[in-house]
Parts: structure tokens; sequence; C-alpha cells
């Protein structure tokens, strides 16, 4: 057997891997900020795929197969390690709403420009043993098969009349949404879509909050597609990179391959004044931003309690070889998964096609996400022996056949309170990912710390175009039309230099005068 060892020390995040091939044994260890996962992959499972794969070619897309079905060819586990650098896998499973408040970020600052997006294509719910479209727009509901005429007038009725708050809508508040959707005459077909796809609650969410969500859904609809969701392409970890590039544009500077060994405070004024690396280096700094499980349990004020199982996350990866259901087409699907029993989470499912570069061509990353009941294993498993066909299942012919796996347990960070900690006054604490489809969340907890630092500055303003950045050749800063002492100074050398221009033509015609002068002596002589 081979037997690869890596260990990655990237700025307090501890990566370790193990791959025992012989036997398919695989251990992951991560320590991330507080949060450890650990996996131990027996051997006896060997996951074999099969791709759409001629013989002698590089494995092709669905979208460039040819009308006759080319030869499969298995791909083993060992295919997959080799050609592991073109897969990007985001710890994290998140969709961008198509006017949330990230997407207006990234326009409204520039950022965009750094980064490419596919909209997603697809929603879909898992209902009845079999996966269905969702139909969200206009044109899907009445090209639906799957409602009769009176349910397409009723869901379009309800759809239009949840864009404004009425009273009958506040009436309901505090009371379920299910109540409020049975009230209004909808049948289960039109209930299952709008609470678990549409508004994307439970049961018991009260009004005001799934007509919030079905309202957010709505007016993301039709912006940059059929559906409300954008993906990155090459994953959620080019958003941050976008803008690190944009601050390096203008000056920022990254310390890579560095952790943060300890703080340096001043006692007379509570602040951080540097900070020491692993390397013994020290770096000044005026703030401090930090994630907060790398806080010590002596800056806490009091003992934080453990987290309960409803305060963790349960998220799942897979590779699969086909696409749920199997349409021969690059898609980006968004799936719902309502609980399949009694005291089941619901499941968040999304799946990502080669073209958004995180998989090899032939193969599918998805993403399955929840709100822990208790290990990841336990709440997700039957979710995955019923949609795909692993060992455990049964009667999966028809399914996408389960390659690779990964089961681990996350801390919601929604509910993160930075007075919790006897911290610095420059020193402020950002939480991890948390349960939202989107990232409202984030952008939020990023603009109160940002006017915390800066409370005098517009919170990510639009960066100038390269054409309007005028450049000081003194000290080889950028200005922008906005610097005004920057801009009289450019006027008044521009005047200088014209001045000095109007000299030296009058000194010229002065020369020519004398010449055409000496000439004609020269004749008269």
């Amino acid at each position: 057997s081979r037997s690869t060892g890596k260990n990655w020390s990237t700025g307090g995040v501890d990566v370790c891997f193990h791959w025992s091939t012989g036997g398919v044994i695989v251990c992951f260890h991560w320590s991330t900020g507080g949060v450890i996962v650990c996996f131990h992959w027996c051997h006896g499972f060997h996951p074999i795929i099969q791709a759409s794969q001629t013989e002698g070619e590089e494995p092709t897309t669905a979208a460039g197969q040819s009308q006759s079905e080319p030869t499969r060819k298995k791909i083993s586990f060992a295919h997959l390690v080799k050609e592991g650098r073109r897969f990007n896998i985001d710890l994290v499973s998140k969709l961008m709403y198509s006017r949330g408040s990230l997407v207006d970020l990234l326009i409204k600052s520039n950022v965009s420009r750094y980064a490419e997006f596919k909209n997603v294509t697809r929603i879909l719910t898992y209902r009845g043993g079999k996966v269905e479209q969702v139909p969200c727009s206009r044109a899907d509901v009445f090209a639906s098969r799957q409602l009769s005429v009176v349910e397409k007038r009723k869901l379009m009725r309800f759809l239009t009349s949840c864009v404004e708050e009425t009273e009958e809508q506040r009436a309901y508040n505090g009371r379920p949404y299910l109540e409020f959707l049975c009230d209004q005459q909808l049948g289960d077909n039109l209930q299952h879509f709008l609470l678990h796809s549409i508004a994307m609650v439970t049961e018991d969410t009260p009004t005001e909050e799934g007509l919030a969500s079905t309202r957010h859904f709505l007016r993301s609809l039709g912006r940059y597609g059929n559906t409300p969701f954008l993906f990155p392409v090459y994953g959620l970890g080019e958003i941050p990179q976008c803008f690190c590039r944009m601050c390096a544009v203008f000056g920022g500077i990254y310390c890579l391959r560095h952790s943060v060994s300890c703080l340096l405070l001043d006692k007379d004024t509570n602040r951080c004044k540097a900070v020491i690396d692993s390397r013994g280096q020290r770096i000044s700094c005026s703030h401090f931003v930090v994630e907060d499980g790398f806080i010590g349990a002596d800056w806490k004020r009091e003992a934080t309690p453990t987290r309960s199982a409803a305060n963790q996350l349960s998220p799942k990866i897979i590779k699969a070889a086909t696409s749920l259901p199997n349409i021969h087409h690059q898609t980006v699907s968004m799936v719902t998964v309502p609980p399949i029993a009694a005291g089941c989470p619901a499941v968040k499912m999304v799946e990502l096609c080669p073209s958004t570069m995180t998989c090899m061509p032939g193969t599918y990353l998805v993403h399955l996400t929840c709100q822990s009941a208790g290990s990841a294993y336990h709440d997700l498993s039957p979710v995955v022996t019923r949609m795909f066909r692993t060992p455990e299942s049964h009667d999966q012919e028809s399914s996408p056949t389960l390659l690779w796996c990964l089961y681990f347990n996350m801390a919601d960070g929604s509910g993160l309170e930075g007075e919790g900690h006897d911290l610095p006054n420059n020193v402020y604490l950002c939480s991890g990912p948390d349960a939202g489809l989107g990232h409202e969340h984030a952008v939020r907890q990023a603009q109160a710390i940002f006017q915390k630092i800066l409370p005098d500055e517009e919170f990510c303003p639009p960066a100038p175009n390269p054409e309007d950045i005028v450049y000081d050749g003194e000290n080889n800063s950028s200005s922008t039309p906005g610097d005004g002492e920057t801009l009289e100074g450019e006027k008044e050398k521009e005047e200088t230099l014209e001045g000095e221009v109007e000299k030296e033509e009058k000194v010229e015609g002065e020369v020519e005068k004398e010449e055409k002068m000496e000439g004609e002596v020269e004749k008269e002589e």
C-alpha cells in the first residue's frame, strides 16, 4: 500500500491528511478555530464511478456528448485522489441571492470584476421518494405538469399577494406559517413548495418570518436568470480572494503562512499594539480582528456553555457520478429535502457541476447541510441512502453513484455576541459560518466591525476605475478625484508648466526677430 502524509500550517488553521490507499483508509484531522473534526474511513468500500468517457480520451461533460452514448469507463478512488487538484471543496455550503446584500456589496464596491458567477439553473425538492422541479417563476408555474390549472391560479395569486405586506398578513404574526398557508386554501402540493422550497422554513416558523423569506426569494427572481441564486466559479473561497485582490491594488499587505502566537497589550490603555507571529516576528497593529474560536478562556467573562445540538450544523460533502436527477447537461441545482421522519431535520442540498470548476469532468460535487439533531452521520445518512446508490441503499439502481463522502459537525456562529468577552478596546470578534443559505449575517457583521473601527468612513465605497486613478510621481501613491488637495497641487503644477512654455515661446520669437534683422543688415551691406 502507498501512504502519503501532509501537514500545512495556514494562519492558525492546521490541516493533516493521511491516506493509505491499499485498503482505502482515509483519515482527516482539522483544527479550525476550536472546531476539531476527525474521520476514519475503513476499508471495504471501493467507490467506482461510471463517467462519460471514451476510450483513450479525457472525461467529457454531458453537455458535449453526442447523440450516441459513449463508452463508459470506470474510474477508481485512486483516480479521484490523482485528480484531487481539480476539486475545490468549500466546508460551508451557501448560495448568493441575486438581490442579496453580498451581491449588492460586490456591485457597489466594484469587487465583482474579479470574479465570475453561474446561475443556479434548477430548484428541486424531494417528495414521495422522487425528485421534482419546483415551479417558482411565472413561466415555471404555467409550464409545470405537477400542478392543475386551479393550483396554478392559486399559486400565482398567492405569490402576487406576498409582494407587499397587508393587514391580513399582520393578523398572523406570531402564528405558524403553515397555519397561514392552510387558511389561504392552498393544497398540499402548494404548501409543500411554498414552505420547503420557496420560503425554506419549518412548519413552526412564525408567519412574519416565512413571508419575509418568501418576499426575499421573489425579489431575487429574474435578475440574472430563472432562479434567485448565483454561485461563484471555483467556489465560495473566491469571494474573500476578490476583496483581497482589490485591497492589494490599493496597498494592502498580506502575511501568508504566518499564524499569530500572541498579542502585545498596553496595560495603560488596554489596547493591542502588536502581534507576534509563529516565526517570532513582531507586527504592529492599530486594530485586530479575530474569529471567536481563537479567544482563550481567560478572556471570557463567564464560562461559555457547551453548544447544544441546535446550535450546530451537520454538513456533508459528496462526490457523485451523475446529476440528480440525471439530465444530460451542465446544471447547478438547489435541492430541498423536508424531514423524512418525525424528529429529523430538513436538509438543504447544493449540487455543483464541473463547469463551476469545483469538480473534475464526469463527476458532481454535492453539499448537504442541516441543523444538527445529533451527529452528522445520524442526521444525513438516511437522506444519502435514499437519494444515492450506496452499499447501504436498496433498489437505487437509477440513482447517482456515491463515490466519496465526508461527514462532519460545525458550530453555528449566528449567535455570537462580542460583549461576552473581556477584550482589549481595539480587538474585535467575528463569528464562524451560520446556518443561513445566504450571506446576510456575514455582511451585517462585517459592516458592524468596520463602523466600530472607522465610524466616519463609508463601508466598501466604489473603487475608482483604472483610468480615473492619478499617480503622484514623487511618492508613487494613487489619488482619486475626491482628493481635493492632490488635485489642487496638480493644477498648480500644470499652470506653472504652461507659464514656462509661454516664456520659452516668447524667447524663441525674440530670437527669430533678431535673426531677421541680421539678415536684412547683411542684405543692405
